[in-house]
Parts: C-alpha cells; structure tokens; sequence
C-alpha cells in the first residue's frame, strides 16, 4: 500500500476564498467547511476493491487546525473520534487510501468532513481548505492499472439550506451498468429519505420509490434493484426536514471494468 504524502505546496499568486456554491461542486478556491460525500476503503461488487484518494491543501499563509470528522454507513456517528491535524502554512497532504491511513485504520463507506478551526476547537471562518478526492479499484477484469471516478468535494454552507427536495439526472442503468443511490445526515438524530427513481428506456419509464433512515452524523448507500434499463433521474426529499446541509448522490459502474461515474443531486428549482 502506498503511503500518505505530506506536501508543502508553492502558490504563486493564488487567490483563496470562500465560495457559496449552492451545491455546484467542486470549490474553485477554497472554503472552511468541505463535504466529502462518499469514501471508503471497501470491497464492491464483482472483483472490485474501492479505495479513496484525497489531497486537503491549506492555502493560507498560517498555520490552519482541520477537524476531520467520518461519517460510516449505516451507523451512528455521533460518538466517533474526531481527527485533528494542524497543517503548516500554504501545505497539504495527501493519500491513495485516505480512509485507512489518515483516518486510522478505518473501514468500510462514509462520507467525511472537513472542518476548519482555532486552536480552541471554534469553527474558522477565515480557514481556506481546498480538497479532491477520486474513488478508485484495481481492474477487477484482471488486466493492469485501476479504474476510477472523480468524486467531487462540496463547499459546506456555513448557514445549513433547508432544500427539502433534490434532483440529479444523466446516469445509466441497464445490463451493463449497476447503479446506486445515497445520502448523507449530517443532523444529531436520524433522517428519513424517499428516494425515487426513473428509469426511462425504449419501453417507456420505470419507476420505483422506497424510504431510507439514516442515523446520526452517517450516510446510506443502496443499489438500486430491478431490471429497467436506460437514464436515470433521481429525485430525493428529506421527509422530516431536519436533515440540514444534507447531501445526495448516485453512480454509475460498469460490471465488468469497474469503471463508474458519478452526480451529485442539486436543490429542485421552482420554475414559474
């Protein structure tokens, strides 16, 4: 297994900011909170072992603590121990299994979330965190390198959105392409999701809607079952509502290759 790298990272007129990006992806800049949705180090389906590979860089000019805080599949994780590390001015590190080397051993799905912080565990909204992550498998088809897919971090709102309703559309279900669905829970009690799915093909839409609860500071992650084949839409409602900066995922993997791609579900928009 490769190890973590510790970086130091030389920025030539960078500028760093926090973005409101109202679930639109990947922070350009930097931000103090930043949501991971899903990472793991787990096996998957069909020969496949999926790992995480994650760079946090620090792009301010003084030393930033960052909270580290993990949240497993289908478990609580308001008593989890908290990672804190204090990352050098205009630094970063980096690791290709992130979930088991950073986060001491850990196993397993989840999502995870970096926070910013003074020295006395207050939250620093002056921090500048900018974080990538991708997932990645070696090729479970036998033949050599690995298959991956960009999973894009998120800009954390500082004043949780209270969406109750979100959308992602362009997957692919059918014989060749798995597909599954998850979100996480960020709020001190469980959540129930509905979640709903269309799968629209050359025999018309298919639709199938089921209920998930997801526990305390966890995410869930499911495979959506069946035999419809085409595109997909996907649309998630937070029935309780007290989910908070809650967000919503799904992918794409092909059976064979392990190859995958991924969205992340946005706010629904009321149009006139």
């Amino acid at each position: 297994m490769r190890n973590a790298l510790f970086l130091t990272v030389l920025l030539i007129a960078v500028s760093s900011y926090g973005q409101q990006t109202d679930d639109l992806f990947v922070p350009e800049g930097a931000a103090p909170r930043v949501i991971i949705p899903v990472a793991g180090n787990a096996a998957g389906a069909n020969g496949t072992f999926f790992r995480s590979d994650i760079s946090v860089i620090n792009l301010r000019a003084a030393t930033q603590r960052v909270l580290i805080f993990w949240f497993p599949q289908s478990v609580s994780g308001t008593t989890l121990a908290v990672r804190a590390i204090d990352m050098a001015p205009s630094s970063g590190f980096s690791s290709e299994d992130f979930v088991n080397e950073i986060l001491n051993g850990r196993t397993g799905l989840g999502s995870i979330e970096f926070v910013g912080v003074l020295q006395d565990g207050t939250f620093d909204p002056a921090a500048r965190l900018h974080v990538s992550s991708r997932i990645w498998t070696p090729r479970p088809d036998g033949g050599g390198g690995t298959m991956s897919q960009t999973f894009p971090a998120i800009v954390g709102d500082p004043s949780p959105p209270t969406a109750m309703v979100k959308n992602l559309f362009g997957l692919r279900r059918t014989s060749q392409y798995r597909m599954n669905v998850g979100m996480n829970n960020p709020s001190s009690s469980s959540q129930i999701f509905r979640v709903t799915v269309a799968i629209s093909g050359q025999n018309g839409t298919d639709s199938q809607t089921f209920e998930i609860t997801v526990q305390p500071r966890s995410m869930e992650q499911r495979l959506v079952g069946g035999t419809a084949s085409g595109t997909v839409q996907v649309i998630f409602e937070d029935i309780g509502g007290g989910a908070g900066d809650w967000h919503a995922w799904a992918s794409s993997i092909d059976n064979q290759s392990g190859d995958a791609w991924s969205q992340v579900a946005f706010p629904s928009l009321v149009v006139d």
